[in-house]
This record gives structure tokens, sequence and C-alpha cells, in this order.
């Protein structure tokens, strides 16, 4: 039935079938996410197993829908006799009557059966021979299997090139900016008129006039300059659209300079260098992004390491966090609620730009919504200028 025996030649061999047979765009990346995905779930539930491969393989609800036939397809293939129509009406669940397994719960260790290996195996293109579980021969097959992947195209392989700051967009940012209110400065600073009389600078100026204070010196509490850092979720359930996150990105770029722009898909990347350059008309396209872009979704393992790394420089009582995702995480909910709990507690505010809520009757039932919806001050999403400018009145921020 299978045309190898242990859990990773098996899941190499059913992302061949996803790319070949069902033009997945899937690489080395997919495959290495996929194999991480299933580190995280218990291999004997099939439909963990299916649901932690779908959103790491399927990148749209059509890839989805192909997702699952293949699936059953390949890990509940038909038994001799049975019409492929019929099958398909009355898909198999595992622990049916016939006593077999499920490719979840066979151990990844453990050899095919005689029966498997006198069944004809189709999972990838060309004829498979059933091996043996151990021996070189075994070994080698895995590296023919792993190298068969033929990277992604250009345009799934890496982001998109950054755009230009069009006037809409620029102006919408600046009103974003200006109304992003976060209180008073706890220092008093010299001004031209204020609320407090500056005794000491006003004394020295009359030093010029001969002791005659004619000119009066004065403190005020400046506004908090706000920081704005946002984190954009490259994977590829949000691939039609990351490249409305990244023009928001270099709207705020152009508005302000205390921005700080990340990526992040199974990894975090920094890229404000590349946005700040867009945003001052130079064009740039983004690369060697690797676990950053087009992979499957770690979010709570990415913002972990976000803090890690740049937390401690880089959120404060003046940051404002814009996370643009769809919420699709396969990680360990409780690495994203501690991730997620820290944000909040150490920012002014936490933005969660959701592209599903344009979608008519949607809920936050996916696991990392529901995981990270408690700590998000702020739910919208923004799809154009008028949005963005829309969401600087929506904003809840601590003054």
């Amino acid at each position: 039935m299978y045309p190898f025996a242990s859990l990773p030649e098996n899941l190499a061999a059913f992302c061949e079938v996803l790319r070949t047979r069902h033009g997945f765009p899937i690489g080395p990346g997919e495959l290495l996410d996929a194999a991480r995905a299933l580190d995280v779930v218990d291999l004997a539930s099939e439909p963990a197993v299916r649901n932690a491969l779908r959103p790491v393989l399927a990148g749209t609800r059509d890839e989805a829908r192909a997702f699952d036939a293949a699936f059953s397809q390949f890990f509940y293939p038909a038994p001799a006799g049975v019409p492929k129509d019929q099958l398909e009406s009355a898909p198999r669940q595992p622990g049916t009557d016939d006593g077999s397994e499920t490719a979840a719960a066979r151990s990844p260790h453990a050899p095919p059966s005689e029966t498997d290996a006198a069944e004809p195996s189709g999972p990838v293109s060309g004829p498979l021979t059933p091996l043996e579980s151990t021996g070189v021969e075994r070994d080698e097959a895995v590296l023919v299997a792993r190298s068969s992947y033929s990277p992604l195209d250009a345009e799934a392989s890496v982001a998109p090139e950054l755009p230009r700051l069009e006037p809409p967009w620029r102006d919408a940012a600046r009103s974003f900016v200006r109304r992003l209110h976060l209180g008073l400065s706890r220092r008093w600073r010299p001004a031209s008129r204020g609320r407090r009389f500056d005794l000491r600078r006003t004394l020295r100026a009359g030093l010029q006039t001969g002791g005659d204070a004619r000119s009066p010196r004065w403190l005020r509490r400046p506004r908090r300059a706000p920081r704005v850092v946002i984190l954009i979720d490259g994977s590829r359930s949000m691939s039609a659209y990351a490249g409305t996150m990244l023009e928001v990105a270099v709207a705020l770029a152009g508005a302000t300079t205390r921005v700080e722009v990340f990526t992040f898909s199974t990894g975090l990347q920094r890229i404000t260098g590349d946005v700040r350059r867009a945003a001052a008309g130079e064009p740039r396209r983004l690369d060697r992004l690797h676990h950053a872009w087009a992979g499957g979704t770690a979010i709570g393992v990415c913002l972990h390491d976000f803090l890690r790394r740049f937390g401690e420089r880089m959120v404060g009582r003046d940051t404002l966090v814009m996370i643009a995702s769809d919420g699709l995480d396969v990680g360990e909910p409780d690495v994203l609620r501690d991730a997620m709990r820290a944000l909040q507690r150490r920012s002014a505010g936490v933005v969660w730009l959701n592209p599903l809520l344009d979608t008519e009757g949607y809920e936050p039932t996916a696991a990392g919504m529901r995981t990270a919806r408690p700590y998000v001050t702020t739910f919208a999403f923004v799809a154009d200028p008028p949005g963005l400018a829309r969401l600087s009145r929506q904003l809840r921020v601590r003054a």
C-alpha cells in the first residue's frame, strides 16, 4: 500500500503527489514545514495529522479541497475491486471493519506487510517498488525522494517587489500617525509656550538684558512619539493579502521614521531597511527571506523569537504592535499565548489585521486566532488607504 516504510518517506511521497498530480507549489521548504507540523501532533490521530498538514501544504480553498481528496486517496487507497466513484461517494474512515490501520497510526519504523508489498503503488510519478525499512538502499531512497522536489516558481518562492509609495497611501499614513496619541511624556521640555514657568532659563536669558527678565521661558510635556512595529505573516495562506500589508508598511515608513517591519512564516526576518528604501522611492525586491516567506505558519514561535531578539529595545510603552495574519497556526498554543501576553503587557497596544474579516460570516474559530484574540486590543483589517485612515479612529491604546 505504501511505497516506503517510514513516516518521512511517506510524507515526501505524499508531497510529491500533491506537486506533480495536483499542481501544488511545494518545495523543500514546505516539506520541512510539514515535518515540523507533525512533530507537535498526535500521529495516532488521523484528523490531527490531516488538519496539521492542510494549512502547511494547501494555500487556497481549492487546494484545501484537493488536499483532502489526495490525502484520502494516498493513505486510504481503494481496495481491489472497488470502483473509484464508489470510494469517493463513501470515503473510507480509519478503523473500518476490514481491519486496515491508518497511515498516521502505522509505526514510523514498522516494515511494510506482505499485502502492502504485493499491491501496486502510485503516489509519485513513475513506478515505485516497496523498499526494505533498513539498509543503504532505503537511505538512498530518502535522498532521492527529497531531491526530486524542484524549487518553487520565482513568484511563489520570493516576496513580491515592494510597492512604491502612492499619494493616497502616504496621506492615509500621515493621518494615522497624527491620530496615534499615546499621551504625554513624563519629562518637561523647554518650549516657547507651556504650562510651567522655567525660572532658571528665564534668569539666564535676563543676563543679556542687564538682569531684566523680558523673555520668560516655559516648560511643557511633549506628546510621546509613537513607534510602530509591523509583523507580516508571509505564509502561503496569506499570499493573496501580503502585498496589501507591505503597502501599509511602506506607507507608514514614509510617514514616520519610528517604524520597524518584519516578515515571518516558520522563521522571522527584519526587512526595515528595504521598506524604508522603498518609501524613499527606491525600487526594492525582498529576497533571501528563506523561512520567513512562502512557507507554513508558526506564529507563536516567531513572536517569541521577536521578543527574545528585539523586544528589549523595540517594545515599550510607546510601541504599537501590528500583526498582519489570518491566525492559522500549527504551533503550540501555549507558546503563542505567552508571546501575546508579553506583547500586550509591554506595549501600548496590539493590533491584529486579519484579512478574513472581509469574508461574510467569518468567525475567529481557528486555534491560533482563538488563542491570540484575548490579548488583541484592536481587531480589524486594512485593504485600502481609507481603511488605514479608519483604523486610526478604531485604535485602542494605553495612554
